[in-house]
């Protein structure tokens, strides 16, 4: 029986590594105010909650960072054990994830210089326009699979800064540019820097629903109790309670 015992003990030394290594879970997302607001101590906003919510209550230890999205995309596409948000789901990223939660939903427009006059009723008349784009980001893949060409009349970015700089740079020639109303709004400073811009199309076909999700590497295990997690939070209303408190101060929340 000691000799037993003993062949127990080693081995579940020898095994904890791995045990304690496949909880541990990397979380990647992108500065994408007022969803997730990042600053140089915290990560907070809307998503971020109710992520860190379901993550604190399934157990693991996890750590999340903050990168570019293209970064943070194609990692949570590759690595083992790593997870991200708020990654909107459409049918050619299905296969790419394992999903395990809807966050919220939001929509998502094309904002120009309100000087600029712009006016067009459907999306093929804005392929006569420059458009830019976050690279990787869901609007991105949208207006590719939609016929607009890179290079020609679409135009990537690595981050949102430097989207709406491109508006004010006449030099760059950039007409459009893709954001959500909530995302505008937290990067202007004042009302009268927001008189600059109008939407000039709100692209219903492309209403974003946010999730939580991990790569396909992920441990199956980990996920379901991430899923099921989550699916705990959502009957017990703390996510909604979560939605609720962030949606006071926004104006594009649906």
């Amino acid at each position: 029986m000691r000799i037993f015992q003993k062949l127990f003990s080693l081995l579940f030394i020898v095994c904890l590594p791995s045990i304690v290594f496949a909880s541990q879970l990397i979380i990647v997302t992108e500065h994408l105010a007022p969803f997730q607001i990042v600053n140089s101590a915290s990560i907070t906003g809307l998503s971020t909650e109710i992520v860190k919510a379901t993550l604190n209550e399934s157990g693991y230890i996890y750590n999340i960072e903050a990168h570019p999205w293209s970064l943070s995309y194609n990692r949570a596409k590759q690595e083992e054990n790593i997870c991200i948000y708020s990654l909107a789901r459409i049918p050619e990223r299905n296969l790419l994830f394992q999903w395990v939660g809807h966050i919220t939903t939001s929509s998502i427009s094309l904002y120009t210089l309100k000087k600029n006059k712009l006016t067009f009723s459907n999306l093929n008349e804005a392929k006569k326009y420059r458009i830019a784009v976050i690279k990787d980001d869901v609007t991105h893949h949208f207006l590719l699979s939609k016929g607009f060409v890179e290079n020609e009349n679409l135009y990537v970015m690595s981050n949102y800064d430097a989207l709406l700089l491109l508006l004010d740079t006449p030099s760059r020639q950039i007409d459009l540019v893709v954001l959500n109303d909530d995302l505008l709004n937290s990067r202007i400073k004042s009302k009268e820097e927001a008189l600059k811009y109008s939407n000039a199309y709100t692209l219903e076909e492309l209403t974003l629903n946010f999730y939580f999700a991990c790569s396909l590497k992920t441990d199956k295990s980990i996920v379901n109790n991430l899923i099921n997690t989550m699916k705990k939070l959502e009957l017990s209303e703390i996510n909604s309670k979560i939605r609720d408190k962030w949606k006071k101060s926004m104006v594009n929340l649906i």
